[in-house]
């Protein structure tokens, strides 16, 4: 006997599924199995004039020492080596030195798993054999005699995790006698960064249905999933270790779960997964939630129904090693508070300024001879930024110490610490600055106050470790502006505005795109690009512009004045701006009427204004970039309609106004809509807010990581930006699974989340799925005024608010009326 079950999500055709009954799982048809996805990275074929090219770098090694091999010699076969001649490098080829060791050592981009390949293949028949290694970091994974008499293949040395600047070592030891020792050997490591799981490839399930989707690329969905219903998929390795699970689904309800847990239906849980309203069972979207535990090895996953009917359309998901809030950056962050004190070190003896204004608010004090702080066991590393605070109108040094050892005295100026104009009331503080070194996986970091360094006191916030990657090679259908007839000096001290300029408008004319090499290039005035044109550097660490010019011109010297269908890519911009008002440098504005289908990628930028705003803006990506210590809004949507645009995985720190902003005014005729900002980190910004709503259309802020604000972590206004410049009412707002922590400070009303309607409504906003925590005053709280959500009633759903210093919510308006449903702490 069979009976019919109602199944939501399928529409169209197969808008009601009939299941039978009787049968309550069904095998599935495995149409695909677990796509990992991969990245090869050869020692061979990376070897070159550059360290650092493919992650690979040749070194050498003496104990448990390594450092760099020091001379590149292009005479054939090219090899890196010491000036003595030994050890070296080649290719695929080691040669030990009897005291030292020949390496080859890579380092690990991103979180993820690897494997390794490549037989070390046998000696001469003169040599004595080599001992071949490999490490991880300071682990040994392996080891084996090489004699003239077999090769030999490394066990044992698969399913390995790595994060972010986790390094790999290849050892060849002269086994007492370096004669005869060249040893070949090409290490292959192959890194799987995610697994995608196509929904319907289940191996059995139980209760859901396939069918075509509606979503972008094709393929089949799986729909009618409700509670108890679940899907397996066999065999998924989940040696990666990952970090967050992605889910592209479709629904009309926020709130409704489900998880996913291994082996079977009762086995571990690491992910519970609540799924948002996507407006339409055929408007899917990507939504992501942690995983949580230490699972490795290969797991069956069970993908259960928790609650809700109609839990989501699933079209597929994908297991990551990206943030599951917040921007992924290649860097790692070591934060003050958290390190070994020495010597006498406080924290936070500043509570009003430089407290307020640092990353988790609370910063290392450090003022008498010998205090210190210390991290240990770090990550690899080539770059150190230290984010740091001395005395207003210094100059001096500090000293860095590596496994107990000095290193070296880090040079630091308060140029950029504060804001100079007279009388202003900003609580800036620190600056970030960063530094070349070399600092092995495991080692010991330890910044000192020596007798030798002669600054009252230094307030330390942090040091972020990097290992730069090798400086990229100039694309096909490039132009150099070093290239003559252009000649632009790159050296730091020339003026090239003239060079560039000339470059761009060569490049205009013959079809082609502007190169910058390696180098620091002086302008003081702005680079018009034409239309089609786009600017590529060798990458943030080796290819700057800076603006040697400040004043009160609206956009400043610094920057592009951009038109459509141009990329900025690959390059560090800064200028000489030291305060907010009446300097208004912002790096990139457009010509009226353009704007459209323009990149910015993969840029460090620093010390002025903004990075993008007030502009004509639509259609248009700012991804990747580090937006570190400005003097306004990081980036700024609003004006005329900005609308079509996106803001995604930049890391802001030290903004002196908002991260994100839609000021959406009156006095311009567009409306600002459909603009979304996913997956920033915004940090110790010491004005402002985190990112706000001031006015527009369908603006969507989802899974970014809001922390340590001076002011709200968000805010949703409409304001009198200026007497006769109103903002207009908010409609659509979606704030959806953010992180909002610390935000606010003691003394001031803003809270976590702040509403203030002071000359227009808001309707149809949803807050959704957030974390609100830690706040200095309230998590949320809706200030009493003239306006109120009649329109469209503000929604709350299935947020947490916690450990909120005041309250966890207040709504002191009684013309907003919300809906709250599924919160927890309010």
């Amino acid at each position: 006997m069979f009976r019919r079950k109602l199944r939501q999500g399928i529409h169209g055709a197969m808008a009601f599924a009939l299941i039978a009954g009787g049968l309550l799982v069904n095998e599935g048809k495995s149409e695909a199995a677990p796509i990992p996805e991969t990245v090869a990275y050869s020692a061979f074929s990376s070897f070159g004039t550059t360290q650092g090219a493919g992650n690979w770098f040749n070194m050498k090694k003496t104990g448990s020492t390594y450092s760099y091999l020091s001379v590149y010699d292009a005479t054939a076969p090219a090899k890196w080596k010491e000036t003595s001649g030994y050890p070296y490098v080649r290719d695929s080829f080691f040669h030990p030195e009897n005291t030292y060791d020949a390496v080859k050592k890579w380092v690990a981009p991103q979180a993820g798993n690897v494997d390794i390949t490549g037989n070390v293949l046998k000696v001469n028949a003169s040599s004595n054999g080599v001992v071949a290694k490999i490490f991880k970091n300071t682990t040994q994974l392996w080891s084996a005699t090489v004699t003239p008499s077999a090769d030999v293949t490394p066990s044992g040395v698969s399913n390995i995790h790595v994060e972010a600047g986790d390094a790999l070592y290849f050892v060849i030891n002269a086994n007492g006698n370096m004669n005869f020792d060249e040893t070949n050997w090409s290490p292959v490591v192959t890194m799987t960064t995610a697994i995608k799981i196509e929904a319907e490839s289940y191996n059995s399930m139980s209760g859901v249905t396939a069918a075509t989707t509606t979503d972008t690329g094709g393929g089949q969905q799986v729909g009618g999933f409700d509670t108890n219903d679940y899907m397996v998929y066999n065999n998924v390795n989940l040696s990666g270790g990952y970090k967050t699970l992605e889910a592209r689904v479709a629904a009309i309800a926020t709130g409704n779960k489900f998880e996913v847990r291994l082996d079977s239906l009762t086995g571990p849980v690491i992910s519970t997964f609540t799924v948002a309203n996507t407006d339409s069972w055929n408007t899917f979207e990507t939504q992501t939630w942690p995983i949580t535990g230490s699972a490795t090895g290969t797991h069956n996953l069970y993908v259960k129904g928790v609650s809700g009917s109609g839990i989501a359309n699933i079209n597929w998901i994908r297991l990551t090693n990206n943030n599951s809030r917040g921007a992924t950056m290649p860097f790692t962050t070591y934060e003050a508070e958290n390190g070994t004190l020495g010597g006498g070190a406080t924290t936070n003896n500043d509570a009003t300024m430089k407290k307020e204004a640092a990353s988790g608010k609370s910063y290392v004090h450090l003022d008498a001879t010998g205090e210190s702080v210390q991290w240990t066991n770090v990550r690899d590393a080539n770059r150190m930024i230290l984010r740091y605070s001395i005395p207003q109108n210094t100059s001096g040094t500090l000293a860095l110490y590596v496994n107990g050892v000095k290193r070296q005295d880090l040079s630091l100026t308060s140029t950029f610490n504060y804001d100079t104009a007279p009388g202003n009331s900003y609580v800036r503080s620190f600056d970030d600055k960063d530094f070349t070194i070399d600092i092995n996986a495991g080692d010991t970091i330890k910044l000192q106050k020596d007798s030798g360094n002669g600054l009252a006191w230094y307030g330390i916030d942090l040091i972020d470790l990097e290992t730069a990657a090798a400086p990229i090679a100039m694309p096909a259908n490039y132009i150099s502006v070093k290239s003559a007839p252009y000649n632009a000096a790159g050296n730091g001290i020339a003026d090239d505005t003239a060079a560039i300029q000339s470059a761009v408008n060569a490049a205009a004319s013959a079809g082609k795109n502007v190169w910058f090499p390696p180098g620091t290039y002086n302008q003081s005035d702005k680079i018009v690009v034409p239309s089609g044109v786009s600017l590529k550097g060798a990458g943030i660490w080796y290819s700057h512009l800076h603006s040697t010019v400040t004043n009160g011109i609206w956009g400043g010297e610094v920057g592009f004045t951009l038109n459509n269908n141009t990329t900025i890519s690959d390059l560090r911009i800064s200028s000489v701006d030291t305060q907010r008002d009446a300097h208004y440098g912002i790096i990139v504005l457009t010509n009226p009427g353009t704007g459209s289908n323009n990149v910015l990628q993969n840029l460090w930028a620093e010390h002025m204004g903004c990075l993008e705003g007030w502009t004509d803006w639509s259609n248009s990506t700012i991804q990747n970039v580090r937006l570190y210590n400005t003097y306004f809004d990081g980036i700024h949507w609003g004006d005329d309609g900005n609308a079509g645009n996106i803001a995604q995985n930049n890391f802001m720190r030290g903004l002196g106004d908002d991260g994100v902003a839609q000021v959406n005014l009156m006095n311009f005729p567009g409306v600002a809509n459909n603009n979304i900002a996913q997956f920033n980190t915004i940090i110790a910004s010491y004005w402002g807010r985190g990112m706000s709503d001031v006015g527009g259309n369908s603006l969507i802020y989802r899974d970014n990581y809001i922390d340590s604000t001076f002011n709200a972590g968000m805010i949703v206004t409409t304001e009198p930006v200026e007497p006769t410049k109103p903002s207009y009412t908010i409609n659509g707002l979606k704030f959806q699974r953010n992180t909002i922590n610390k935000a606010g400070h003691t003394g001031h009303n803003h809270a976590g989340i702040q509403f203030w309607l002071y000359v227009n409504p808001m309707l149809n906003v949803r807050i959704e799925l957030n974390n609100i925590t830690n706040g200095e005053t309230e998590g949320i709280h809706i200030d009493n005024t003239s306006y109120g959500d009649s329109g469209g009633r503000t929604q709350f759903n299935f947020n947490v608010a916690s450990g909120n210093a005041l309250a966890n919510y207040t709504n002191a308006n009684p013309l907003v009326v919300p809906v709250l449903n599924g919160n927890t702490g309010f």
